[in-house]
């Protein structure tokens, strides 16, 4: 799945493509998808819309239309968009294709039909249950060491489990928290209570976490997004090849740490795979 710097990089390339276009109409192949709203009213609420602005809430992309209308979309494991050129089509399997005014055309693919995508209200975003429970942002300047102390609180969990809870820190994902755990020098099997109570711990991970998912942002922008095809001849325009990040332990399984050269460990963590070193991290 997709985490924070991935999607911002969908969100700010969207942005760039769609801003001041106007959605002229649009197709929907999949009435699940939008559900539980009709596929007439969906059409009727984005056809003449102008797109005003593209931004994201943890792994949401918001497309955010004129009149107090946006579009929530949540890729999950294989949902992804494409954006065409006029005589370009996007592919059979795009669940919602949106034709522009411009003459392009943004599809939204998804092979298992995991994704989700549906049209609110601005003014309705903070009660959706989907946006109403997700936590702190971890690139905002709200997010502070002491924010991340009161929050860690008396927990008694991991602190690799805590950094995947999304009603806390909104937007980590398995693959950043183990590469800010690493840079951290903290063990994944630490309890987040102890966390809290050092202030060198809690300082070190508050540090890794800002740097590790800006570093990841900047490292995306120098490619095509992972999530987001670019259909035509005129397109990418000025884009490079798929983006192609080097983790520090993230799926390196006995490879040698860059850091001290004991080789990385695997383990499993709330069903999923933690990645570490046992030498650096304590």
């Amino acid at each position: 799945m997709p985490e924070l710097p991935e999607v911002e990089h969908v969100v700010r390339t969207l942005r760039q493509l769609l801003c001041g276009d106007e959605i002229l109409d649009v197709r929907v192949q999949r009435a699940p998808l939008i559900r539980p709203m009709t596929v007439a009213a969906f059409r009727a609420g984005v056809r003449g819309r102008r797109v005003e602005d593209v931004r994201r809430r943890a792994k949401f992309i918001l497309i955010d239309l004129a009149g107090g209308r946006t579009i929530l979309a949540h890729l999950r494991m294989t949902g992804g968009f494409v954006f065409a050129e006029p005589a370009v089509e996007p592919p059979e399997n795009s669940r919602v294709v949106f034709y522009l005014k411009s003459g392009y055309k943004l599809g939204f693919t998804d092979t298992r039909n995991l994704g989700t995508m549906k049209l609110v209200r601005a003014k309705e975003l903070g009660r959706l249950k989907e946006l109403q429970p997700l936590g702190i942002e971890p690139l905002e300047p709200e997010f502070t060491p002491e924010r991340l102390s009161e929050l860690l609180g008396g927990s008694r969990r991991s602190i690799k489990e805590f950094l995947l809870d999304q009603t806390k820190i909104a937007g980590v994902g398995n693959i950043y928290a183990a590469e800010a755990l690493h840079r951290a020098g903290i063990s994944p099997r630490r309890r987040a209570a102890t966390v809290a109570k050092s202030r060198e711990r809690r300082a070190a991970l508050h540090q890794s976490i800002v740097e590790t998912l800006r570093e990841a942002v900047e490292i995306q922008q120098t490619g095509i997004p992972l999530h987001l095809d670019l259909l035509g001849e005129n397109i990418p325009n000025g884009y490079g090849p798929r983006t192609e990040e080097v983790f520090r332990v993230y799926d390196r399984e006995g490879q040698p740490c860059d850091t001290c050269g004991a080789p990385i460990r695997r383990i499993k963590q709330g069903g999923r795979s933690t990645y570490f070193c046992a030498r650096c991290q304590r």
